[in-house]
């Protein structure tokens, strides 16, 4: 069992979504790791830092999750930790000045942990925000100083590192969730993690079964931000025991050679990709144009949440493209109607590449179902895609014994693949 996985265990009796305390704690290990460690992506290296946003309804319980990661990360204690009602004036005025850690250290960089259980009490009121919080995030992009004038007042800081969990609300986000705000990159940097239903009801008259310790799920933070360095490369031109799965690149025909992890990358990524550029996906938000780089940065994390060494595993790369997709209803759900991404665009191109694919070009609904579960929010929205498929004639629509049988017919996808051939030359 890995420590996020025990983590979050110990929430199981609240009332908070199981995915907020996930979430929160994988930004606490990006806030207490740092720019210590990175993965490198050959013209620039990769910080596995992080914006989080636990979008819900008032009263779902958002704080004991924000609050949980603080916790977590106050135990650490070896980052800043801005906290409470504030401007990003007051935020850049205190990531630029120095202060004293345990053993008497003055860290030279600016590095902090931005933890808000409501997010407009911060950012919301600033037009400025957003866009000095979307510079902010590329550690990549921000060796050496960075600086910003802003209201006659000029900021200094030096390789700025920033994690930030915050939370909102249907009514406070209405403020934030403007145009600028989601075309302008700063909703593609950020994992937005939105539920409508509580974990379970609790009055919270009767003592816990599970105590809940965050000094102690603390320790392991202490072991892990002790790491400093690069993480081990994903692929290789050379082949060996780490590097010996191979992929014959479509571009130029060489032979190239993945770690178990870099080929679940890889053979993913191409996909992505192929269906984002083939189909044409509108997003205005840029999440998609970035999500390699996310799920490289939870890759990361969840690889130290399993182990203290620098090695992305298998398992932490497969959990991270799964965790990601699911997010990307989030974003939709969050930003539908304010010029975000297409709604169903990603999941109705994977669904006819899935029947494409298929020597038959056909495929049960729970299969389908089964295969496409990330990408949808509710069996409603994947009925009305398959509803609108067959008035169009895309596909047919038949019950065999207990199960719903789609099928592409053979001119209709006959007629699909010459198109996507000529949308590729």
């Amino acid at each position: 069992m890995s420590w996020l996985v025990d983590f979050v265990k110990q929430h199981d009796e609240l009332e908070t979504p199981a995915s907020f305390y996930y979430w929160a704690a994988i930004s606490a290990i990006s806030a207490c790791v740092k720019d210590n460690i990175w993965l490198p992506r050959h013209i620039y290296k990769l910080y596995p830092n992080i914006y989080t946003m636990l979008h819900a309804e008032s009263g779902l319980k958002k704080g004991p999750a924000v609050n949980a990661a603080k916790q977590l990360v106050k135990a650490v204690n070896n980052t800043r930790i801005i906290t409470g009602r504030g401007s990003i004036q007051g935020i850049l005025k205190e990531l630029a000045q120095t202060q004293t850690q345990p053993g008497g250290k003055v860290p030279m960089k600016s590095v902090a942990f931005i933890c808000s259980s409501e997010l407009s009490s911060s950012i919301v009121e600033d037009k400025v925000a957003t866009k000095i919080l979307t510079d902010l995030y590329d550690r990549n992009y921000n060796e050496g100083e960075w600086r910003s004038l802003l209201k006659m007042e000029t900021f200094t800081l030096k390789d700025p590192t920033i994690t930030m969990l915050t939370a909102t609300n249907e009514a406070m986000s209405e403020d934030f969730f403007t145009k600028s705000a989601i075309q302008g990159g700063y909703f593609a940097r950020t994992f937005i993690v939105y539920e409508k239903i509580r974990n379970r009801t609790n009055s919270l008259l009767v003592p816990l079964e599970q105590e809940i310790d965050y000094k102690s799920s603390a320790e392991y933070l202490k072991e892990i931000a002790k790491l400093i360095g690069p993480f081990a490369a994903l692929g290789s031109r050379e082949q060996s025991e780490v590097y010996k799965y191979s992929v014959k690149n479509s571009t130029s025909g060489q032979t190239h050679y993945f770690t178990q992890a870099g080929i679940i990358y890889e053979e993913w990524y191409t996909n992505f990709m192929d269906a984002v550029d083939t189909n044409e996906i509108k997003d205005a938000t840029g999440t998609l144009n970035r999500f390699g780089d996310s799920v490289l940065k939870i890759a990361m994390i969840l690889s130290l949440a399993q182990t203290p060494e620098l090695v992305i595993s298998a398992e932490a790369m497969d959990d991270a493209i799964k965790s990601c997709t699911k997010l990307l209803g989030s974003m939709q759900e969050t930003t539908m109607g304010k010029h975000g991404i297409s709604s169903a665009a990603l999941l109705k191109s994977l669904i006819i590449k899935e029947l494409l694919a298929r020597e038959t070009h056909q495929v049960t609904r729970t299969i389908l179902m089964k295969k496409m579960w990330m990408h949808f929010s509710s069996s409603e929205e994947f009925d009305e895609i398959m509803q609108a498929f067959d008035a169009t004639g895309m596909i047919t629509t038949a019950s065999v014994g207990n199960q719903i049988l789609y099928t592409m017919p053979n001119e209709q996808a006959m007629e699909l693949q010459r198109f996507f051939m000529e949308k590729k030359r």
